[in-house]
């Protein structure tokens, strides 16, 4: 057989097999492809429609409260309608009774929903869950559906549940028409150009359609699982790159959401997950507890003649240490105070330990934090532990006296000193695991008699 004879079979066998290999093996990637991105839209809808209804500001008026809902799912069908990449059939918020509260269309609300099993776990706290459903309607066509339930935790710590179901029949049809486009174009590309053109239109093919759209879906997969770093930056003017520049609009609102809540005290994080976890459990209660001041001495004067960005970077690094180790011993730092830190423990042997730490960590970085030391004091006691501020602006921490005692107590030591009450250090437990020496007494504001206080040394070896 001729060599040309012989290239020009093996040609068109090749031709072939990439003809076949389009023909059966690209609609099912395809097909993966557009089920990965029906669910992470479906998935990012929700997320982000959860995520508003939990910032909503809840002032008593369950009225205002109701049309604040209304709004935000009023602003989700408008996005739909202005997107036309999918269509709301319903959005109704579920109170624990599984009773609808809000719901579009108004229809909806009252109905009962005890009897699907998603909305009774989600009201139990279960994840957002996605179920893309596919079912023939009346006139023979096909619809895809996707039903989103997830929990909702409230501002005032109320637990809801919302349910959406949206069709993505539209978004599916877009996206099958597309890849049949592509497919379309891709085969006639191959057959048309022959040799060598085939192999550059596959390649093209490859680099400049398939993977931007693996990218979206990989970068929504991400965002559903929880990582708002996703970003594509697809400077495209097509279908492509509209759908990569909306996206990386949303990631940036979601992002910018999330980065406030950096602002927000770890210990108001823990009260909305203590009443998540048990209800409307108590918000204002009595405990007894350890609290830990410290302040950094000299600090003014240090802060008039150091740059401001010394400063901060050292400030920083002497607070980043007290919270790690605070964290390490069980403790809690309740706020930061310019350069002032309070912390609360449960155990008092851990807020001593916690203390020691600190100081050594502290005197071993000295050069690193340009010779500043701080001041520790430590006192136990009874406390209330609730919510304090305004209806727009809350912070989860604690007050009375065992805190004003504290205070004092710290404002007495003296550089790389840790002084603790006489209260703290002779409780069972404590005294004779430490090392204390001195004995003395100050005066604290609103103390009719002066507070005893001890040095702390270190702990008693055994």
């Amino acid at each position: 057989m001729r060599l040309r004879k012989k290239l020009f079979i093996m040609f068109v066998a090749a031709l072939v097999a990439v003809i076949g290999l389009i023909a059966f093996a690209y609609p099912p990637m395809a097909d993966r492809v557009i089920k990965t991105q029906l669910f992470s839209l479906a998935r990012t809808v929700g997320l982000y429609l959860v995520h508003d209804l939990e910032q909503l500001p809840f002032s008593g008026d369950e009225a205002a409260f109701e049309r604040s809902v209304d709004r935000q799912f009023e602003f989700v069908s408008t996005l739909a309608a202005t997107t036309r990449e999918f269509e709301v059939r319903k959005i109704v918020l579920l109170k624990p009774d599984r009773k609808v509260e809000i719901g579009h269309p108004d229809s909806e609300i009252g109905q009962d929903y005890s009897s699907h099993p998603d909305v009774v776990e989600a009201l139990a706290g279960a994840p957002l869950q996605v179920v893309i459903e596919t079912s023939a309607s009346p006139d023979g066509s096909v619809e895809t559906d996707a039903d989103i339930v997830a929990p909702v935790l409230l501002q005032d710590g109320d637990k809801r549940a919302v349910e959406i179901k949206l069709d993505l029949s539209a978004t599916l049809a877009l996206l099958q028409a597309r890849y049949r486009t592509i497919q379309v174009i891709i085969t006639l590309g191959i057959v048309a150009a022959f040799g060598l053109l085939t192999a550059v239109l596959l390649m093209t093919v490859g680099g400049t359609v398939i993977r931007p759209i693996l990218k979206v879906s990989g970068a929504m997969e991400r965002v559903g699982q929880g990582d708002l770093e996703a970003k594509l930056g697809l400077e495209r003017r097509d279908e492509i790159g509209a759908m990569a520049a909306r996206f990386d609009e949303m990631v940036l609102g979601l992002r910018e959401r999330f980065e406030l809540s950096r602002y927000v005290s770890r210990s108001t994080f823990g009260a909305v997950k203590s009443r998540a976890e048990g209800g409307e459990g108590a918000l204002v209660r009595k405990r007894r507890l350890t609290l830990f001041f410290s302040d950094v001495r000299g600090f003014t004067a240090y802060s008039e003649k150091t740059p401001p960005e010394r400063v901060i970077a050292v400030l920083n690094r002497l607070l980043g240490l007290q919270e790690q180790i605070i964290s390490a011993e069980g403790g809690d730092v309740d706020k930061f105070v310019g350069d002032e830190t309070m912390a609360i423990f449960e155990d008092p042997a851990a807020a001593l330990r916690a203390a020691l730490r600190i100081r050594s960590a502290a005197e071993a970085a000295r050069d690193e934090l340009d010779g500043l030391r701080l001041g520790i004091g430590l006192h136990a006691g009874d406390l209330v532990e609730g919510d304090i501020g305004s209806p727009s602006m809350m912070d989860h921490t604690v007050i009375g006296d065992t805190v004003n005692t504290a205070a004092r107590i710290q404002a007495a030591a003296g550089p790389g000193q840790i002084l603790v009450s006489e209260e703290l250090a002779s409780l069972e437990g404590i005294e004779g695991a430490f090392d204390f020496f001195g004995s003395g007494s100050i005066t604290a504001k609103g103390k009719s008699q002066p507070v005893a206080v001890r040095g702390l040394r270190g702990e008693t070896r055994r």
